[in-house]
């Protein structure tokens, strides 16, 4: 009797796994056409989903892990991406689907799903490690690439990967951003901080000179050429890292592959854009971090690292505005994990850091004319687009004062009417005191009525607080749903005709020639729409990827070097109040971190 309700419970769960596999939610409201179980596919699926469970929960012969830490770390790790994909799927359900009931399901479903799979994976990577292989036999080229000449050797190698890039797209490609910033050099828009001035400086710099010595294109080839040279030069030093850990040669060589043929990367990089710069400067300090948490004799006594630590800390701040949070959560973790005799040291490396990026921020850059900005906008794009959707959602309970207030600051009835929660340019654009509205370009006028604004937006979220959560959901849940696609640019930037160049400021040109050479590297980014690859180009699976890592690294009691994700989860945070749901170049100081967590994972001498 026993036995027969295991069977039957493992065949429920396996027709709720499947259901949540291939429910429809977006074309139906009919609950029995959305349960969409009718298919040679789901048909498949269910079998050898019944197969699996029957043989952990009935057989007993596919054996999960028996520890009771490892089985709350994995069913915490399974909720989290049970609730992520049920949050997911309800943003573009119908709305005459009663989801809430399909929801149960889907919780059902979902739970022995990816506890199975979290479950498997875990105890694979974890007998992987316990019986990590030597690197004592291996293949010249191995050798020659990974152990003799890692620096040069994969520079090299993530260079010809790009080479077919930086020719076509010659001499770069362009983003509104970039363009934005050389524009803010020219004179033509207001030169304030809310771009990194670092960054504006030197795109403009290159864009001037190059114009001013005659040599439009080739000037402004130093531009995705020196991208390229940095995230190489990051690439090499991951690949570093995992020498000094030891990682297995196979998980070098996916990474390598990931950093060298992976077109998101390949693409930024001849782009002229912010974030084509920062993902390797974060990349290079989460390199450090990793050598200060699970070698830390060798980073203290190697001063360069220290040095390092600093330089990419400060350059990072420079060149995106949120690079500064990173610093801000790991300063604090590093400091307490760095040995007593070593904590002065450290403790005046960081104070040296952010001293230097002060005195840029606050001294430098104002002396160069650069207009600080008392408030930027972008600061409170989630609270702008939780005001637009609630004068939605309760048009009749805002009231007299609150509306006139909200439409001395906004446009208020277009703002209720534009509000498009993928992007927060449009409520934005409907904002009657801003920047481009401020007198003396500082957004003073805007910090006036900040707290006032606050009072607006506070009592709005007490009467109705469901309201901002379900704006915030939204606004956010592309980071960490993996089947939403990236948003507005997509996965890159694969055409030059930005504003600094339609408004014929500057008389660079892409080689008309090579138009269908960029055609194709264009179509070869479609691989977004093949199985398995498609995941890579999916912001929610990379926040997946670090909340395994870090669950994983948890109930091993890994402690410290958990501490390592770090920077992929504060950037993940800062995406969950950015401008743009679901935007690649936004999520790649995640994305990037996954072949270090991997190294964190895999090294040969764990961190006791």
């Amino acid at each position: 009797m026993k036995t027969k309700m295991k069977e039957l419970t493992v065949l429920f769960l396996a027709v709720c796994s499947t259901i949540a596999l291939f429910a429809d939610v977006e074309s139906t409201g009919n609950l029995s056409m959305a349960l969409n179980g009718d298919g040679i596919p789901q048909l498949i699926a269910l079998v050898v989903i019944v197969w699996v469970y029957w043989r952990i929960w009935v057989k007993e012969d596919l054996q999960l892990s028996q520890k009771r830490r490892d089985r709350t770390g994995y069913a915490v790790t399974a909720l989290l991406f049970t609730l992520a994909m049920i949050i997911g799927k309800a943003q573009n359900a119908d709305p005459a689907l009663k989801y809430p009931l399909l929801a149960v399901l889907l919780l059902i479903g979902y739970m022995p799903l990816f506890y199975t799979a979290v479950s498997l994976l875990g105890n694979q990577i974890t007998r992987m490690v316990e019986r990590h292989e030597g690197t004592d036999t291996v293949s010249g080229v191995t050798r020659w690439l990974f152990e003799d000449h890692v620096i040069p050797g994969v520079m090299l190698v993530v260079f010809l990967c790009r080479l077919p890039y930086l020719i076509a797209f010659y001499p770069c490609s362009m983003s509104w951003d970039g363009g934005a910033q050389i524009c803010a050099f020219y004179g033509i828009e207001t030169f304030s901080n809310h771009h990194p001035p670092l960054l504006g400086f030197v795109y403009g710099a290159v864009a001037f000179y190059a114009q001013e010595w005659g040599i439009p294109n080739l000037g402004m080839f130093l531009i995705p050429l020196g991208q390229t040279c940095l995230s190489a030069f990051a690439v090499a030093s991951v690949c570093l890292l995992l020498k000094e850990l030891k990682v297995p040669y196979w998980i070098r060589w996916a990474g390598l592959a990931y950093y060298g043929l992976f077109t998101v990367w390949c693409i930024f990089d001849v782009t002229v854009i912010k974030d084509s710069i920062y993902w390797p400067l974060s990349l290079l300090y989460a390199v450090e971090m990793a050598w200060c948490i699970v070698r830390q004799e060798e980073f203290f006594a190697k001063k360069r690292h220290l040095l390092r630590m600093l330089l990419y800390g400060v350059l990072m701040s420079q060149t995106r505005n949120n690079g500064i949070f990173i610093l801000l959560f790991a300063v604090p973790f590093l400091f307490f994990m760095t040995p007593g005799k070593k904590k002065g040291v450290y403790l005046g490396s960081a104070t040296a850091m952010f001293a230097i990026i002060y005195l840029l921020n606050n001294v430098l850059y104002p002396s160069l004319g650069v207009v600080s900005l008392q408030e930027k906008e972008d600061t409170y794009c989630i609270l702008f687009q939780q005001t637009a959707k609630y004068g939605q959602d309760y048009p009749e309970d805002v009231t007299e004062e609150e509306r006139a207030f909200l439409n001395q600051m906004f446009d208020y009835e277009e703002l209720v009417q534009v509000y498009n929660p993928q992007l927060a340019d449009w409520v934005k654009n409907c904002l009657k005191i801003c920047e481009a509205t401020s007198a003396d370009g500082t957004n003073a006028e805007f910090a006036q009525i900040r707290d006032e604004y606050f009072k607006v937006w506070f009592a709005q979220f007490r009467r109705h607080p469901l309201s901002y959560i379900n704006t915030f959901l939204e606004c956010s849940y592309g980071y960490y749903y993996p089947e939403a696609k990236p948003y507005k640019e997509g996965n890159g930037f694969y055409e030059m005709d930005r504003n600094m160049f339609t408004e014929g400021m500057h008389p660079a040109r892409q080689i008309e020639a090579l138009a269908p050479f960029r055609f194709l590297l264009e179509q070869i980014g479609k691989f977004e729409y093949l199985p398995g690859i498609g995941l890579l180009y999916r912001c929610g699976f990379y926040t997946w990827c670090v909340v395994f890592a870090v669950g994983y690294l948890l109930t091993r009691k890994r402690y410290r070097e958990a501490v390592t994700a770090l920077p992929a989860i504060v950037n993940i945070l800062v995406c969950l109040i950015s401008p743009v749901n679901t935007c690649i170049r936004y999520a790649m100081p995640a994305m990037c971190l996954v072949p270090v967590l991997c190294a964190v994972i895999f090294q040969k001498e764990q961190v006791k």
